[in-house]
């Protein structure tokens, strides 16, 4: 197979060819430019194939006519991964489609050419709302930290050229997606993502398969990950045979038009809370033993935050300045309330349980989508778990405070930082918010992106957690040796003072000693 170009248009032929195998092709497209693409030499085991134009960050027209490509109709496509299906079965003369852009900018696109047998399903053959009549590529729609992604149910011809019943077709769709390196929005990482994902073959290898939902087995709602960009692709499968869509493509933001929209927080008044939020972690795991009252009150704090950010989001569509506002003040009022109350352990133990279950919600096994969407069974199961969690921190109360102290204080210094670099950790508290404010947010699928920042990230949350425990059992060691000494000085001062007729003092004595020294080390603990 081999390519030709000239200023008009590119011709490709696909002599020895083989099945399931792509043709790929980088070009660059002058402003306001045309190109005819040409296919032959088709092999006669050949029976259809579909090509593919996948542009970077600017849209194209790609149509079977000439005639139509400035003209809205059904014989076309506009967009930036689309895809026509074209018949080569008795087809003796060359084939040809056209694309065309009305950019200002050149314009980098990928040229993809894929080859199906005679017994491969037809991607989009039983199309029932798009626009073209077979419709081999997908609709990605970005709305409401949501994706959707729409396909049409796939085809099987008969060996007549025929096609089986839509109605009765017996093929089963597999959904898949591929994570992009986050905030990477460069020209070579973006089609080296496309081409890993274009054949059946290279999907399942590179792809994770995501379950279907309730609604229906041709959409698929995912949580958007703000700055990372991802591919979803669809593959039609039908005995031993399988044939793959039209990879399509998002960053679930614009990088291009507009920058800052592929941050989470690009407010001013944003960055500075997160600032004051990783100072007070700082100072939570250095010096937050010697402010007992202040350190416990950071659970609470947090949990305060959230609901205050929840209602905003609920109760009205505010800026991100404002949302965060009421945010802090909730925050705010949940840590003085806190420090009123003092000795409250199941508040505590509570905002413990309920950031576990955050975690075990986000990082669920997938086949635990089946349960998790349903609502009916999701809320009992995650109140059950903060219940369960909190009377199994209530049986070792002591303990508990430490791992809350050291955890609370080390995650505001994990998710300021995850703010700043943008990777992925910040979504434990992001997708149960999202799930409480978003309608249809249980369709979606949640697993966020693992990669080397999160990774990172993880690795210094257990560093920073190992050092409070270091400092917390450093400074109790310390305390208890004090006292040890004082004790027994104070115990051979009373020796020289013995008296044989003052027994009864003298073992009182000892033994409200002994009850002081466990006072004491409880006191230390806490």
């Amino acid at each position: 197979m081999y390519c030709i170009a000239d200023s008009i248009g590119i011709t490709v032929s696909l002599l020895n060819h083989r099945e399931n195998d792509a043709f790929k092709q980088r070009i660059n497209l002058a402003p306001f430019n045309r190109l005819n693409i040409t296919v032959r030499d088709v092999p006669s085991d050949i029976w259809f194939i579909v090509l593919q134009i996948h542009t970077f960050q600017y849209n194209a027209t790609l149509s079977y006519d000439k005639a139509l490509l400035d003209k809205v109709a059904d014989r076309g496509l506009f967009g930036s991964n689309i895809g026509l299906y074209l018949k080569t079965y008795d087809v003796t003369a060359p084939i040809q489609v056209f694309l065309k852009h009305e950019n200002v900018y050149n314009l980098d696109a990928l040229l993809v050419i894929v080859t199906y047998g005679r017994n491969a399903p037809v991607p989009g053959g039983c199309n029932m709302e798009f626009d073209i009549k077979v419709s081999p590529y997908q609709k990605l729609h970005a709305e409401n930290e949501m994706i959707l992604v729409d396909t049409q149910p796939a085809s099987i011809l008969f060996s007549n050229g025929s096609s089986i019943s839509c109605e009765k077709s017996p093929i089963q769709h597999k959904m898949y997606r591929l994570y992009l390196p986050r905030q990477d929005f460069t020209l070579d990482t973006y089609f080296d993502a496309i081409t890993r994902m274009l054949t059946v073959q290279d999907i399942v290898q590179n792809g994770d398969e995501v379950s279907c939902t309730l609604t229906s087995s041709m959409r698929r709602i995912y949580s958007a990950y703000t700055g990372t960009g991802s591919v979803y692709a669809t593959v039609a499968i039908y005995e031993n045979y399988s044939s793959a869509y039209v990879p399509t493509f998002t960053y679930a933001c614009s990088p291009l038009l507009y920058p800052e929209s592929c941050k989470v927080l690009n407010d001013a008044f944003a960055h500075i809370i997160c600032a004051l939020v990783l100072i007070i972690g700082c100072l939570s795991i250095i010096i937050g033993y010697k402010y007992p009252s202040i350190d416990r009150s950071l659970p609470n704090c947090m949990i305060g935050g959230i609901l205050g950010y929840t209602i905003a989001l609920s109760t009205g569509d505010y800026s991100i300045a404002i949302n965060v506002l009421i945010g802090s003040t909730f925050a705010i009022l949940a840590a003085v309330i806190s420090t009123l109350l003092g000795a409250c352990m199941w508040l505590r133990n509570i905002s413990l349980g309920f950031l576990c279950t955050c975690i075990i919600y986000l990082y669920a096994p997938a086949w635990m989508f089946y349960v998790l969407e349903h609502n009916w069974l999701f809320w009992p199961m995650f109140i059950s778990l903060i219940l369960a969690t909190t009377i199994l921190l209530m049986t070792i109360s002591h303990v508990a405070e430490i791992i809350a102290r050291a955890i609370f204080g080390s995650y505001f210094v994990i998710v300021a930082i995850d703010y700043y670099t943008g990777s992925n950790l910040k979504y434990i508290i992001i997708t149960i918010i999202r799930r409480i404010t978003i309608p249809g947010f249980n369709l979606a699928f949640v697993y966020p992106p693992f990669q080397g920042a999160d990774v990172t990230l993880i690795i210094v949350w257990s560093v920073l957690i190992a050092v409070r425990f270091i400092i917390q059992s450093y400074t109790f060691l310390c305390c208890e040796k004090k006292f040890t000494t004082g004790l027994k000085r104070n115990t051979e001062t009373e020796s020289l003072l013995y008296n044989y007729h003052d027994d009864y003092s003298t073992e009182r004595h000892i033994r409200r000693s002994h009850n002081q020294s466990r006072y004491y080390k409880r006191y230390i603990i806490l």
